[in-house]
């Protein structure tokens, strides 16, 4: 996603439980303004940086006779240096996506990984100092869950916070979460996990950029991509088969400090040069060494045991 679809992206009136009423006192704007206000946050090596839903697998969907029906919500907050956070249209809308039919041991398969859902944007500057994403998974077990309705009530509840800075990302996350909870009856429904992400600036890279990573528990495994929109090259996605293989290369030269990262979801799919990927460890990231290098000019392979998605991205080496 370049700077032109991110701003694509921040100005859609048509995201989950958004409304012209609510844009206009969100702030959110046309895509020409959008574009203009991005531009005017950039500047340095670094780009904004998206972070990514990539996928998503049910361990325990917690039905005993069926398939469980999953849903989604994510919550993103921007802290500066003193640990002050302002909401932004800029820095992504909470979002979120009805309930999905999942039975155990399963991926779910209404996650795309050509446009995965943006939990959140981190601005280019060195005022930002960290992002925090609050993501729930949930497994409906009453009235199905109205999750555009829930989403339009926690951006009605976002915007009554105060348009100044405040004390901490709380201050956002929790009137925000506790509406579209409270609007979804979620107390009836079962918590595959609901957690806070926090992302930081100090991290090895900045906020992670260029990485996988993932949130893991009993329930259920979410994983996430973060994105750098001036950096960022990425093959696929692409489907692979039993028996298929496929050469991953960039339109790009790999360097020495560039981070690459592959994922893929379904059936096992072999890598030779790093490994198998396979649902108990669907993502690797690596760190490029000058013999590694060396060794992915031409590309690497992957080859699928069965039906399965598979993306990669490689993000070249620059100074934060």
């Amino acid at each position: 996603m370049k700077l032109d679809d991110l701003a694509k992206h921040l100005s859609d009136l048509k995201r989950i439980g958004l409304n012209p009423e609510l844009a206009k006192k969100l702030g959110v704007v046309d895509e020409d303004v959008t574009r203009g206000r991005l531009l005017a946050q950039s500047g340095g090596e670094r780009g904004h940086l998206q972070v990514l839903f990539l996928g998503c697998y049910v361990v325990d969907d917690t039905d005993f006779w069926g398939d469980g029906e999953i849903y989604w919500w994510s919550v993103p907050a921007i802290l500066d240096q003193e640990g002050m956070v302002t909401k932004n249209a800029l820095h992504a809308l909470p979002n979120g996506a009805p309930p999905h039919k999942c039975g155990d041991n399963e991926w779910m398969t209404n996650l795309s990984l050509q446009d995965p859902p943006v939990w959140a944007v981190i601005p280019p500057g060195e005022d930002v100092d960290a992002c925090v994403i609050r993501l729930g998974i949930y497994d409906d077990d009453r009235e199905p869950a109205d999750l555009p309705a829930a989403m339009t009530t926690g951006l009605e509840t976002l915007t009554q916070v105060a348009n100044e800075p405040l004390a901490g990302s709380g201050h956002i996350i929790n009137p925000v979460r506790d509406a579209i909870f409270e609007s979804l009856q979620a107390e009836q429904d079962d918590i595959l996990v609901e957690q806070d992400i926090t992302m930081r600036k100090g991290q090895v890279r900045g906020f992670g950029a260029g990485m996988i990573g993932s949130v893991v528990n009993a329930m259920v495994r979410a994983y996430y991509f973060t994105r750098d929109t001036k950096h960022t090259r990425q093959f696929g996605p692409i489907t692979l088969h039993k028996g298929e293989t496929q050469r991953v290369k960039f339109d790009v030269p790999l360097e020495q400090g560039g981070r690459l990262a592959i994922f893929a979801r379904g059936h096992d799919v072999n890598c030779p040069r790093f490994g198998v990927l396979h649902v108990d460890e669907p993502f690797i990231n690596r760190v490029l060494t000058r013999l590694k290098q060396d060794e992915l000019e031409n590309g690497f392979e992957v080859m699928g045991t069965g039906p399965a998605k598979f993306v990669a991205y490689y993000t070249p080496s620059y100074s934060d």
